[in-house]
């Protein structure tokens, strides 16, 4: 018994037929990219099953609703009332789980993991679910649509900001900002920047259902973050970049923020209002009399700041930043919005080509992915991406406030008793616990690329004049090129030249210590772990 009667319901139509309970489990699994209709739910199960070219993953159902079991039972997907009803002997899928990957042929060994999001309720009452069914439907009717990005990025935003930041410039004097956390590097200014931001996120909004802008924001982050962590896997696995939504699809118009666009809407908020402070700044030294602040009113201010601020906006999208691959904030959200991961070769992400470490990662097999989040945003409960509720972001303060107060507890303890910590290693950013020779010789090529790179790192900060920038970057090349023949032979296990190739390394650090004495002690114990690598290497080919 493995096939199923398979109902799917979208707002207007119904489709019955029977299809393979596994099947059926991947069109479950496919509802994590919140498809609303039948033709979205058939693009979406092609994350977990290749189609072939003009097949259709649903071709045998019909128009019409027919729930009567078949074979192993029933499963109804309704993508309008957000309802999914299991009740078979086939399996018994749940909001979350795994798939095995069908290649058109049949089930492979590669498995995917999905995430639905906590909207979708599972129910397992085959007779009883047209009623449950239409009570959600109903419930979910009430809700009106908002197009939230509207309110997020056009003239709801635009103008709480020109008008605002007018407010607070001409009172930038008595900054208040008490419900915030006042750090030493903070300016009066900044603090105002911070307040009118603050406010924006946290002021319930008619046009946002009375909801404030934050609360609406952090929604959906948490299933965003899942989606495109099974994404991120899938990718690794199949070696090729999934298919992301459609922007045409309902899941990308409506899609919620996740966390790039969480921190890329924090970086435009601010660039608008310094923007607009800098603008009133410089009418208020204008020699105009007739345009410094205070002379005209608010609404003055809003009609020429208001096109202005847009153009800034406009600016923003389309300008590339150095700091995400060159990438437009624009096509970081809508890469987001589609369920697609920011990969990158293994070489695109080498941070520092004179770094072992980004070396051996360069030379990873499969994508790298790389991520932002919120460690340059503000530390109050207003910008903090993570925890949706104050008493959340409360609890997450006390418990933090509690570990620091008891760590520096236990630090006046050891002072108190005169029990000091042993002095600190000469190396300063990479540690190696135990013998090197019981880890495996990857391992130990990473633990002697971290050493490596400290040295190198060190070796920049040459401030000996007598020695040339050009001979500090040799000295480096020198040891890149030992390091990357040692690796090249452990790759190809044809280790006979190994004790050559850990001498002539030696040398070079040898040399090292001669340009810098201070480093003597870092190049003698990597030299000692060169030969340690040596003798663990041996003994692994012992028989």
């Amino acid at each position: 018994m493995s096939d199923v009667r398979l109902v799917i319901r979208d707002l207007g139509s119904d489709w019955s037929g029977t299809i393979h309970g596994s099947s059926a489990d991947r069109a479950i699994a496919a509802l994590s990219a919140d498809p609303v209709t039948l033709e979205e739910l058939e693009t979406a199960v092609s994350r977990f099953e290749k189609t072939t070219p003009g097949g259709r993953f649903f071709g045998n159902l019909s128009p019409g609703l027919c729930d009567e079991p078949y074979d192993a039972g029933l499963v109804v997907i309704d993508l309008d009332a957000r309802l999914v009803v299991v009740d078979t002997s086939y399996s018994s899928p749940g909001p979350t789980g795994y798939i095995h990957y069908h290649d058109g042929t049949c089930c492979t060994d590669m498995v995917f993991r999905y995430h639905l999001a906590d909207d979708w309720l599972f129910a397992h009452d085959g007779n009883n679910w047209r009623g449950l069914a239409e009570d959600r439907r109903r419930e979910r009717a009430a809700r009106p649509l908002v197009d939230v990005r509207a309110v997020f990025y056009d003239r709801p935003l635009i103008e709480f900001i020109a008008r605002e930041t007018f407010a607070a410039f001409a009172h930038r004097d008595k900054v208040d900002s008490n419900s915030l956390t006042v750090t030493s590097y903070e300016t009066p200014t900044s603090l105002a920047i911070k307040d009118i931001h603050a406010a924006w996120l946290l002021t319930p909004r008619e046009d946002l259902g009375n909801a404030c802008p934050r609360e609406v924001a952090l929604e959906r982050r948490d299933h965003l973050t899942w989606d495109l962590q099974d994404r991120s896997e899938q990718w690794s696995i199949q070696e090729t970049c999934p298919r992301g939504l459609d922007e045409s699809s309902f899941a990308f118009r409506q899609a919620g923020f996740g966390t790039h666009e969480l921190v890329k809407y924090y970086d435009l908020v601010r660039e608008l209002l310094w923007s607009c402070w800098e603008r009133l700044t410089e009418l208020e030294q204008s020699p105009q009399e007739s345009l410094r602040p205070g002379v005209f009113t608010a609404g003055d201010f809003l009609v020429n700041e208001i096109p202005r601020l847009e153009q800034v906006r406009d600016e923003w999208f389309e300008s590339p930043d150095p700091e995400c691959h060159g990438r437009t904030p624009r096509s970081i959200i809508d890469r987001e919005r589609a369920r697609l991961p920011e990969g990158i070769s293994g070489h695109e992400a080498m941070v520092d080509p004179d770094c072992p470490c980004c070396q051996m990662m360069a030379d990873m097999p499969g994508p790298a992915f790389w991520h932002l989040d919120g460690s340059e945003m503000d530390d109050d409960f207003a910008f903090d991406i993570y925890h949706r509720t104050r008493a959340d972001w409360d609890d997450n303060e006390r418990q933090m406030n509690e570990l620091h107060a008891r760590f520096n507890a236990e630090q006046k303890e050891y002072e108190r008793l005169g029990l000091h910590e042993e002095s600190p290693s000469f190396w300063s950013s990479s540690f190696i616990e135990g013998d090197i020779s019981e880890v495996p010789p990857s391992a130990r090529m990473y633990a002697l690329g971290c050493r490596l790179a400290e040295i190198i790192t060190d070796l920049r900060g040459t401030a000996d004049h007598e020695s040339t920038p050009r001979d500090v970057q040799q000295l480096i090349d020198q040891l890149n090129r030992d390091f990357g023949n040692l690796r090249e032979v452990i790759k190809t296990s044809e280790t006979s030249y190994l004790g050559v190739l850990i001498s002539r390394f030696a040398d070079t650090l040898a040399e090292v210590t001669g340009l810098r004495a201070d480093l003597s002690e870092k190049c003698s114990s990597l030299s000692n772990d060169l030969a340690t690598f040596l003798y663990a290497t041996d003994s692994d080919e012992s028989p």
